[in-house]
């Protein structure tokens, strides 16, 4: 039995320097503090007390910058016992009634303290953030084990964390904590720990990934949690040279193809507990058929309740420890010290995940320029080794002898016809990180920026630079729409219309490849921190932007075209190349080519409007006759009736013409709970068609538009 310490009697203040010394034993009443949460962070705690403006808006993360140069002190009464703390980040020092009782680093292992009977005064002191690097660095100088992306990262300003950010409970002294090894062994499943067998099933059913089975778990009664039994191993690609690593993943015996996606924190303040934005967010992942989801190294060792769904909703995890490149230099550090630390995190870690049917592979970081033979490398092997001995091992991703076995890059849009040529001749064996770019969704772009900053959109407006400057293409975006966009409306659906055709592309153009590639895991698939550009495919708020849907529907096994470019301006005539029926259908519904597999061609002058449809039924492609997209700015206007359900929306076309690139969005207010899910978005519809939509949450007033159709 425990009691819990969370919740919201705590107190909190900060001090420069060692001034925190003289105020530990300060009366309850004493002036200054500021009620605090526990779990939480320290940022958090300071915004709800009006200490500062809220950081997720405009430039105002900056006004918190301050912050990590203070030490905080949590205080709360309690009565005596053993209090474990689950996690503080990132350095503690304990103290009961003054006397000093616990130090600890570490924001990933926990720690633990006995108090006396009777009340007591509990204060913890969170200190000051340690030094380390930002994006632009040096991974050499790296001396800690806490997520980098918070010192400020190319999708997250700088806000680094402090605070008590997982649960304080008080134990029985007889409750210590058990880590179960679960394994198959010749078709037994077996949960055992401290030498004994705590569960023994026969041939039992089999936990599968998401899309390959069901998520059998089993109730291990004596602990208080669930086990699946399921193999997974790493076996070589085919037809990969002789000297490549082994990328394909074989679960239970069977080869899957990783449909994957980049994992990043929930939260830049990721001690406060989101638990509905958490199961909604990874809700999302298993809609889209993903399968593997990469928890990357620039973030957290993520929590049992992120692999709690994970298990439940067959989401494969390739978890890394907090190590990431740099920028500037991306060894690891070969510190004693610091390979000592990384080791005893490890062992802390490891046998706390293990569990899990869900975790797949233990990732020794991000793009570092290392392999097995680095020490820190080669310690975190060595314990994931001899703790969990049944998981794949990777020292980093990207790794393999050259560039064209486990591939991160590009993350930008190349071009409307780089674009294509690039992606169309990869030789990966696996690409795990790649990208395009976009802006944020309607409302939270309103909600992130006052309405006299929205534009001009692109650097030269200082909040913009703010927000997502790296992945800011507005340049490219008026070109590729002929210079023509002068509003933040145009801006935005150009935007996020390039990101969905150009990652969704991307991701085709790899699963084609199979079984020599045998996974795309894109970058990135939730966001931190609010951004105004930003490569996610879902949005702060937990809300899919239209690459989403793009990536979704070949995640479905939606059928693709493989072609040289969307707008074919200075061609005589179109091409692509089908393994099923396809056709070329003019705006008018008229077709003008079709075939039942492999060459489609169709001359350009054969339309009667610069912008066509390539049909493939369950997948379509917008293009044009032009050498850009302009010709989307001047569609003739379609009509769409809307009949709506409870549950579900029935658009039809009632024009003669084409209602391209229509988009269903939740238009509540921001602040409104929940979120709103369609099963299918972004769509192009012929004339007399009609699509039915199904819809889950707490559904309002909605918003549907398309490039010339409104519903």
């Amino acid at each position: 039995m425990v009691t819990s310490l969370d919740g919201a009697d705590w107190q909190l203040k900060g001090w420069l320097g060692e001034e925190w010394q003289w105020h530990l034993s300060k009366p309850w009443d004493a002036p200054g503090w500021l009620p605090a949460r526990v779990p939480g962070s320290v940022i958090d705690d300071l915004w709800r007390a009006g200490e500062l403006p809220d950081p997720y808006r405009e430039r105002n993360s900056r006004f918190a910058e301050w912050v990590s140069e203070r030490s905080w002190i949590y205080r709360r009464r309690v009565r005596g016992g053993r209090i474990r703390f689950e996690g503080v980040d990132h350095e503690a020092t304990v103290f009961v009634d003054g006397e000093q009782v616990a130090h600890h680093v570490g924001a990933f292992t926990p720690f633990e303290v006995d108090v006396p009977g009777g009340e007591h005064l509990l204060a913890v002191v969170v200190h000051a953030a340690p030094e380390t690097e930002a994006q632009v660095g040096r991974t050499s100088r790296v001396r800690v084990h806490k997520p980098r992306m918070n010192y400020g990262w190319d999708f997250c300003p700088r806000l680094v964390h402090q605070g008590i950010w997982r649960s304080v409970y008080v134990v029985r002294p007889e409750d210590d904590e058990v880590f179960p090894r679960v394994s198959l062994r010749e078709g037994v499943g077996i949960v055992e720990a401290a030498g004994e067998v705590l569960l023994e099933v026969d041939s039992p059913e089999l936990w599968w990934p998401n899309g390959m089975g069901e998520q059998r778990l089993y109730e291990v009664r004596e602990l208080g949690l669930r086990v699946g039994f399921r193999t997974i191993e790493l076996v070589p690609n085919d037809g990969a040279p002789p000297d490549a690593l082994p990328y394909t993943l074989v679960v239970n015996g069977r080869p899957m193809y990783a449909n994957g996606w980049n994992w990043v924190p929930l939260d830049a303040l990721y001690g406060v507990p989101r638990p509905d934005k958490l199961a909604h967010v990874l809700d999302l992942a298993s809609r889209a058929n993903v399968n593997l989801l990469r928890v990357w190294g620039g973030g957290l060792i993520e929590t049992d309740e992120f692999y709690d769904l994970c298990d439940r909703l067959g989401l494969l995890v390739w978890q890394e420890f907090v190590q990431s490149s740099s920028g500037i230099e991306n060894v690891p550090s070969d510190d004693p010290d610091f390979v000592r630390l990384m080791e005893e995190d490890a062992r802390a870690i490891v046998p706390r995940r293990r569990r899990h049917p869900s975790l797949a592979i233990w990732c020794g970081g991000n793009e570092l320029w290392a392999d097995d033979s680095t020490p820190v490398l080669a310690a975190l092997k060595r314990v994931v080794r001899e703790l969990d001995p049944e998981r794949a091992w990777r020292p980093t991703s990207p790794m393999g002898p050259n560039h064209d076995h486990d591939v991160h890059g590009p993350w930008e849009h190349q071009g409307l016809r780089d674009h294509y040529e690039h992606y169309d001749t990869r030789t990966s064996l696996l690409h795990s990180e790649f990208g395009v770019q976009g802006m944020t969704n309607r409302r939270s772009l309103e909600r992130l920026i006052e309405p006299e900053h929205r534009w001009p959109a692109d650097r030269s407006n200082p909040v913009y630079l703010h927000l997502g400057a790296w992945w800011n293409n507005a340049e490219f975006v008026q070109d590729a729409f002929g210079g023509r966009i002068d509003d933040v409306e145009t801006m935005r659906r150009a935007s996020q219309w390039l990101q969905y055709e150009g990652l969704r592309y991307a991701v085709e153009a790899q699963r084609r490849r199979w079984p020599r590639c045998s996974g795309t895991l894109p970058w990135q698939f939730d966001e931190s921190y609010p951004q105004a550009w930003c490569t996610t495919a879902v949005d702060y708020r937990g809300d899919a932007k239209p690459a989403y849907y793009g990536v979704a529907r070949s995640y479905r096994g939606a059928p693709s075209a493989h072609f040289a470019t969307c707008a074919w301006g200075g061609e005589r005539e179109a091409r692509a190349h089908v393994s099923g029926p396809a056709r070329f259908v003019d705006l008018d519904g008229r077709v003008v080519a079709e075939a039942s597999a492999g060459e489609l061609v169709a001359p350009l002058d054969a339309f009667s409007s610069d912008v066509f449809v390539l049909d493939l039924g369950a997948n379509r492609y917008v293009m044009t006759r032009a050498r850009d997209l302009a010709p989307l700015l001047d569609l003739p206007l379609a009509q769409l009736e809307v009949e709506r359900t409870s549950n579900s929306l029935l658009l039809e076309n009632v024009s003669a013409v084409a209602a391209a690139g229509i988009v269903i969005e939740d238009s509540r207010p921001y602040d409104e709970p929940g979120w709103v899910v369609f099963s299918e978005n972004v769509i192009d519809l012929l004339p007399g068609e009609t699509r039915e939509i199904q819809v889950q949450g707490p559904v309002g007033e909605l918003r549907i538009e398309g490039w010339n159709a409104r519903g």
